[in-house]
């Protein structure tokens, strides 16, 4: 039971996109350390006897990897840049660092002064590949701005001048690099051509790795995509991928984890991760230094917290509830034990007294025996001794005529007086049976239970036993000898000898028969 509600109250999600994502989270110091190495390994070619142009490079280089990881050292590494541009190395060089800045203040929340920045750069002066980048920075600062302006007033001012900006981007942009797509996706969320959109953020994902920040874009906004198509479990599955692309980069100037947290809070209820998330999204405000950032998480912080602050007091109530539940049912388990332990030593009780009682019955059943064994002794031997009676009364008569041979009267006189009657011999044969079925009650059927079913013995209507069953009973009570059957039942041994095999003749074990009937109705001890 323990187990069970302990089971019940730590079952954890089984949904393998967050354990993904969960997974890539226990990594994020192992992907922050690969980008401070990578980082410093730029750095350190900062080196005194580089060039100008080199250093430059350089800090461009810098610059890239810090746009969206820190904003201080993002910009520290333009300031480098604008300090070391002379006023002769001409227009591009210096609008360049300008739009970095621009981008570096747009990125971190310092809308209006990235705008000021950008609105001071005469675009027709630029280079194309310069071009793409100015246009790239006005669509994401606009865009950005939009998004964190009122929704019924300034937002859509600054919507249309980011879509105005991004169709410029996509004339200057390359039509073989994935970017082209990305930004054709763009255009069409923007204009609710939302299939059209879900085809291209799918193609350009195709095309590019996930440790990349344009796969973490896509990636959001393909789950954007999918929200406003009310595809839920769209939304969270890539919202999830943006997620571990940001971790794995590393973003720090990042949404997905803390969109994915108020969709697990209001959609699944998973206030826990949430909350986690949450912390995590706040956590990477802080690094990059992004203030806007900072107080949108630390908004929603609150609502989740409590949320979770909840759900922590109802798990409480519920832990008090089973420690309760699993007390009583410790006491219900110690008083059945107790009782079990009782019963267990009154069934060893009894179970003595039942072992003492079948000794008795043993010795009981052991006298039965013997008694039975010496009752049939008595039996058998007084048969003998009527067989031998018998036996000399039949020669008797012969032997009286021998003596006296011309006495005529004497010899009817001993006929009649020394063989039996037909009377006698029923009546003999009557207590006979009668006394042999006192003793063994189930001799009949027992017998026929050696003998195969169709060829079963009973006796007639008005008998006890016929000629077979009393042979066979006196087979039981050991006499064994045909002669002396014979001489008992008035009868010659050659029909007594014709009788025993044609019974064993219906036998079914024919040569075990006779002993089988010898054990007949034995009381076993």
């Amino acid at each position: 039971m323990l187990l069970l509600i302990l089971g019940c109250m730590t079952a954890c999600s089984d949904d393998s996109s967050l354990d993904r994502l969960d997974e890539t989270i226990k990594q994020r110091e192992l992907f922050l350390n690969i980008k401070k190495n990578r980082v410093d390994s730029i750095r350190h070619l900062l080196t005194p006897d580089i060039d100008r142009q080199q250093r430059l490079n350089i800090y461009n280089e810098l610059f890239q990897q810090y746009l969206t990881f820190n904003f201080d050292s993002a910009l520290m590494y333009v300031d480098y840049a604008s300090d070391i541009i002379e006023p002769t190395d001409g227009y591009e060089l210096q609008t360049q660092v300008e739009i970095h800045r621009a981008l570096s203040l747009a990125t971190s929340g310092h809308f209006s002064h990235a705008i000021n920045i950008l609105k001071r750069i005469d675009s027709t002066k630029l280079p194309p590949s310069l071009l793409e980048e100015y246009f790239s920075a006005c669509e994401w600062t606009y865009g950005v701005w939009a998004a964190y302006s009122d929704k019924r007033t300034i937002a859509p001012e600054f919507n249309q001048m980011s879509l105005a900006y991004l169709d410029s981007l996509i004339a200057v942009t390359d039509v073989s690099k994935p970017e082209y797509t990305y930004r054709l996706a763009e255009r069409h969320l923007r204009q609710h051509n939302l299939k059209d959109a879900k085809k291209e953020y799918l193609a350009t994902l195709a095309r590019i790795p996930v440790e990349s920040r344009l796969y973490a874009q896509a990636a959001y906004a393909l789950a954007s995509t999918y929200r406003d198509m009310q595809n839920k479990e769209k939304y969270k599955e890539w919202m999830v991928n943006a997620a571990i692309s940001d971790q794995k980069v590393p973003l720090k100037e990042n949404l997905a984890l803390q969109q994915l947290a108020i969709f697990l809070k209001e959609e699944e209820g998973d206030i826990k991760r949430a909350n986690y998330y949450l912390e995590l999204a706040l956590e990477d405000a802080i690094f990059y230094n992004n203030r806007l950032r900072m107080l949108e998480a630390a908004e929603k912080i609150p609502d989740i917290t409590t949320a979770y602050q909840n759900t922590i007091n109802a798990q409480n109530k519920r832990l008090k509830f089973y420690i309760l539940l699993i007390g009583l049912l410790t006491i219900l388990l110690v008083v059945v034990t107790a009782y079990i332990h009782r019963q267990r030593k009154i069934v060893s009780r009894s179970k003595d007294e039942m072992e003492h009682l079948n000794e008795k019955l043993r010795e009981l059943n052991m006298q039965l025996s013997q008694t039975n064994k010496s009752r049939q002794e008595y039996v058998s031997l007084f048969m003998d001794l009527c067989a031998t009676y018998i036996e000399k009364l039949n020669r008797f008569p012969i032997i009286l005529k021998l003596k006296v041979k011309n006495m005529g009267d004497l010899n009817s006189v001993a006929d009649r007086y020394v063989r039996p009657t037909d009377t006698e011999t029923r009546e003999m044969f009557q207590n006979f049976d009668s006394a042999f079925l006192r003793v063994y009650p189930d001799y009949i059927r027992q017998f026929n239970a050696l003998l195969r079913p169709d060829k079963q013995i009973y006796p007639r209507k008005g008998e006890l036993l016929n000629t077979d069953l009393r042979i066979y009973a006196l087979v039981r009570m050991g006499i064994t000898d045909s002669n002396k059957i014979a001489t008992l039942l008035f009868l010659s041994s050659q029909t007594i000898f014709n009788h025993r095999t044609q019974v064993r003749n219906r036998a079914i074990d024919r040569d075990n028969f006779e002993k089988e009937v010898a054990n007949l109705c034995e009381i076993y001890p």
